[in-house]
């Protein structure tokens, strides 16, 4: 792993291939004119190649614009080596620093809006978009009220209230694309003023950069959070998550050791919040009805229903996701990989769809893992896992604003009241008893670990038969 100093991710070595790129090179054409090598990567996709990582590669469109003379093949090959759009990295989320949390909460939209302003010869409305409580850090949104030949201009702002929490005090002029941007500038203030008042002695009320502690399965160790980013691509996108553009997916995991001794990658949660909100956004697109001219002066509120960037992973992201983890664990070791069921995840997310998590972790995850290592001839297993019961919960009480531990299933808080969450899980652990939990999981044989640390997996198309092996069941 490599970190560059001053940043809050690390690089891996461990990446995925591009079958485009291998295909190519063993066709054993080594020259040719343009057309003829547009057939030869058509024909590709008899081999594996996929038309996604085609289509992305940009290298169709760059041969028919090519003057008619032969090409050599390392004149491709180094086209698409430059680069390439689908290339994906993995990095970890640095966790040994402390920062304070800023929470962005979005606002309501006001009932009537407020006075039109000129700014720079255009009229606009502004309206706060996103407000942290904690430091004051207000998002704004500005529209502008006359829509121009390409609609109206939107752009965001950013600016913090007079006297909060030493930080400047100012409306910052520059504008941002997208509200994500805006609210990465805000964190990155707020870690210059940490950092001048951690040389300054102060101590404050502070957070590890791990975001989701608080969830994680008790009994694992080494906690990280992985993002899969695509950092090749023109077009950015900003998630809610993590401070780093174009992650197509992002993997929270432990390790654990079965009764038996097996050493287990386990992931605590997979997600794409890029990919999730595309999909979303497409499905809105279809559902509405064409837009009637009366609802032209109509102000669009939610940024997001603004379709982010398409990316070559709309629906492959969790076949990525799976591929990485299991390279990282053949790379590491790992006896295999093991992810949670369903219904772990709906009891400790109860605002989100129970039954959209259960499909997911059920069903299409399993399926997922299943296809993958079909090709070494491996099943699904099960792995027990020591952990802690899970009798008790956190809740905050509306009466106090405090947090209280309640038991499930009487409903009857304890006696001790706490002033953050996190205090809270803490104490309900201490009141929780061993427990064996049996969740999904997936057995790398000697055979199967050697094989991907030799040969590697592709980001795109099928794995293809590998050494037919079978995976032991420690």
């Amino acid at each position: 792993m490599k970190k560059r100093t001053g940043e809050e991710y690390e690089l891996s070595p461990i990446k995925l291939w591009s079958p485009l790129q291998r295909r190519l090179a063993a066709t054993g054409q080594t020259k040719g004119t343009p057309q003829q090598w547009i057939g030869t990567i058509r024909n590709l996709q008899q081999k594996g190649v996929t038309a996604v990582e085609i289509e992305w590669s940009n290298i169709i469109p760059a041969l028919e614009k090519h003057p008619a003379r032969p090409l050599h093949l390392d004149e491709l090959l180094a086209f698409l080596k430059h680069d390439p759009p689908c290339e994906l990295v993995l990095q970890r989320h640095v966790t040994d620093e402390y920062l304070p949390l800023v929470r962005y909460e979005k606002q309501q939209r006001p009932s009537e809006l407020p006075a039109i302003v000129v700014r720079r010869g255009r009229r606009e409305v502004r309206l706060l978009h996103y407000a942290d409580r904690s430091f004051g850090l207000c998002i704004w949104l500005h529209v502008e009220v006359d829509a121009g030949l390409f609609g109206r201009n939107r752009y965001w702002s950013f600016s913090v209230p007079r006297g909060r929490k030493k930080l400047a005090s100012h409306p910052v002029e520059r504008r941002f694309a997208t509200a994500q941007e805006a609210m990465a500038y805000g964190r990155m203030l707020v870690e210059r003023m940490a950092r001048r008042l951690a040389t300054e002695g102060f101590v404050g009320q502070t957070r590890s950069r791990n975001h989701f502690t608080r969830y994680v399965l008790p009994g694992g160790a080494n906690y990280t959070e992985w993002l899969i980013t695509a950092p090749n691509l023109s077009a950015q996108y900003w998630g809610p998550h993590f401070d780093l553009p174009n992650i197509v997916a992002h993997v929270r995991s432990t390790e654990r050791t079965t009764p038996a001794g097996a050493r287990l990658l386990v992931l605590e949660e997979i997600q794409s919040d890029w990919n999730q909100e595309l999909r979303a956004v497409i499905q809105e697109a279809r559902r509405r009805q064409p837009i009637d001219d009366a609802a032209v002066d109509s102000f669009d509120w939610d940024d997001d229903l603004q379709p982010p960037p398409f990316n070559p992973y709309l629906n492959h992201w969790l076949e990525v996701a799976l591929r990485m983890m299991l390279l990282l664990a053949a790379s590491r070791e790992f006896s295999g990989i093991a992810w949670l069921p369903g219904r772990l995840h709906a009891e400790r997310f109860p605002w989100a769809n129970a039954d959209g998590l259960k499909a997911f972790y059920d069903r299409i995850v399993p399926a997922a893992v299943e296809k993958l290592v079909r090709s070494w001839g491996a099943q699904l297993a099960e792995a027990p896992l020591p952990t802690l019961s899970r009798n008790f919960e956190v809740r905050k009480v509306a009466s106090t604003k405090r947090w209280r531990v309640f038991h499930r299933e009487s409903g009857r808080p304890s006696d001790e009241e706490f002033f953050d969450q996190d205090t809270a899980e803490v104490f309900r652990r201490s009141l929780e008893v061993p427990a064996v939990e049996r969740i999904p999981a997936v057995y790398l044989s000697d055979d199967m670990t050697v094989d991907m640390r030799q040969h590697g997996l592709p980001y795109l198309g099928a794995v293809g038969p590998r050494q037919a092996v079978r995976a032991s069941t420690a």
